[in-house]
């Protein structure tokens, strides 16, 4: 595809152009589908932007993406991170592959500066494009965040048996203590697990109840998520959320209760998961690298591969450094934030409300980027 037109797409242009295309689409995931873009995008407050790419006439590739302000700088994203989307970047019938999509991703990327006025711009591909230079030009930089990729194909018998001896071992533990696997529907009780795991390492989640609410009841009934709780003694005290369609199964989140810390219900969590991504029919099991190493100890214990996703960001140096220093002051600013919630019970002051605010929106800012 040479010399693209790129033009604002409708929501419900996308909707209607993804869905009528589905089957057909290169680079196509979970995270591309209308119902987790309006869910993810209205759980943050994000603005949700299309760009359209056309060959002539014919709509051929799109690219969504997420839109927000942070004081004076304005955030494109496809994705923006606080939205739990792992990867996005452009998804179409006719995309090449290589440099072309790196050009494509450039173009996306002046024409979002352009039409939205966007001062940082970041696109997070599946994998790095074959043969991308190095180098992308001023004012660009290239991550490499770690994921991990379970190849679902050789079915449950031959994964049961390349699991560590360990993970068999917890998995058994699990289902000989009684725990029990159940649909989760309940936002509000995911939510407040999730609080509590939270607060054991003495922060909170920057995505609110809203976004967990929207995520279930759009998606569920699509069957696009599941949503499971572990049950020991009737009590639900771990969950999980596994975003698909019928490819692919990505882990978004997952919470325990501390008091129940000792107890294997994320090994079960997880197997429960791959079990029945296989009897669904799908082929890849994905979950992103934590950078907490006891979280990817656990689930490298199911001997996935390890992956790298692209992410390609542009911004200008003072932007740039702006984002680096709010980067650098959030755990600051959420320990403020967690001290000043307890004293708000009960009557605050004028001066105290205002500070938790500007904490709170400060933190807000270096959480997404």
């Amino acid at each position: 595809m040479k010399s693209p037109k790129l033009a604002v797409l409708t929501q419900e242009h996308y909707e209607r152009w993804f869905e009528g295309c589905f089957k057909r689409l290169h680079h196509r995931s979970p995270f591309h589908h209308p119902a987790w873009l309006q869910a993810a995008g209205s759980g943050v407050n994000f603005d949700l932007r299309f760009v359209g790419i056309y060959d002539g006439k014919d709509l051929v590739a799109a690219l969504p993406g997420f839109l927000t302000r942070r004081g004076p700088i304005r955030l494109f994203g496809s994705p923006l991170r606080g939205t739990m989307t792992s990867y996005l970047g452009p998804v179409g019938s006719n995309l090449d592959t290589g440099t072309d999509l790196v050009d494509l991703v450039r173009s996306c990327c002046e024409f979002a500066c352009r039409q939205w006025g966007a001062s940082y711009a970041r696109f997070t591909l599946r994998a790095a494009p074959a043969g991308m230079e190095a180098e992308l030009g001023a004012n660009w930089e290239q991550q490499h965040p770690r994921s991990y990729r379970l190849d679902l194909s050789p079915g449950t018998v031959a994964l049961w048996d390349r699991l560590k001896s360990d993970c068999r071992r917890n998995i058994r533990r699990a289902q000989q203590q009684g725990i029990e696997i159940v649909p989760m529907r309940d936002a509000h009780l995911f939510f407040e697990i999730l609080e509590e795991t939270f607060r054991r390492h003495g922060t909170s989640s920057w995505q609110p109840e809203r976004f967990f609410e929207l995520v279930m009841a759009g998606l569920i009934p699509r069957d696009l998520l599941w949503a499971w709780g572990a049950k020991y003694q009737g009590k639900t005290v771990a969950v999980g959320l596994f975003i698909h369609d019928d490819q692919e199964m990505h882990f978004i989140s997952g919470a325990s209760l501390p008091e129940y810390g000792s107890l294997p219900t994320s090994y079960l969590l997880h197997w429960h998961a791959i079990e029945t991504a296989v009897a669904a029919g799908l082929r890849i099991y994905n979950s992103d690298a934590s950078q907490v190493r006891s979280i990817d100890q656990f689930k490298e214990s199911f001997r996935p591969s390890l992956d790298e996703r692209c992410s390609l960001i542009w911004a200008p140096s003072h932007v740039r450094y702006a984002l680096q220093f709010f980067m650098a002051a959030y755990p600051r600013f959420q320990r403020m934030k967690n001290w000043l919630q307890p004293r708000g019970v009960g009557g605050m002051g004028a001066d105290r409300k205002r500070c938790e605010e500007s904490v709170t929106t400060a933190a807000n800012s270096a959480a997404v980027e």
